[in-house]
Order: structure tokens, then C-alpha cells, then sequence
């Protein structure tokens, strides 16, 4: 069930797959649970990922 629901999403619009990884809905993060992208990522490329994504969305002081 989850595998075809990442199909759909992958298959679709960019828009769709940021808001739902964005998305603090039940469903969203039952979804982001069972990402079948797990392990595509070392911890490390993970954690830099996570730290560039923070850094860009985090507004900076003037």
C-alpha cells in the first residue's frame, strides 16, 4: 500500500512530494515512516542533507 503511494507521489508533481515531507499531518508522516528511500543514504550524506536543508529554511539575522 505505502510502496504504490510513493509511486504516485514519485510520479507526480515535485510540489506534491515537498509538501507531504513538509506536512505534519497524520497521514504524512505515517507515509515519511514507511519510506521505501530508506538507506539510500549514508548517515553521514544524510546528516549533511538534514543540515543544508535547515540552513537554507532558517531565516537569517540581518
Amino acid at each position: 500500500m505505502w510502496l504504490q503511494e510513493w509511486e504516485r507521489l514519485l510520479d507526480g508533481p515535485v510540489e506534491d512530494v515537498l509538501d507531504l515531507l513538509t506536512s505534519q499531518t497524520p497521514h504524512a508522516q505515517e507515509l515519511r515512516a514507511n519510506s521505501p528511500l530508506a538507506g539510500v543514504l549514508s548517515s553521514a550524506d544524510r546528516d549533511k542533507a538534514l543540515h543544508a536543508f535547515y540552513t537554507h529554511r532558517t531565516p537569517r539575522a540581518s
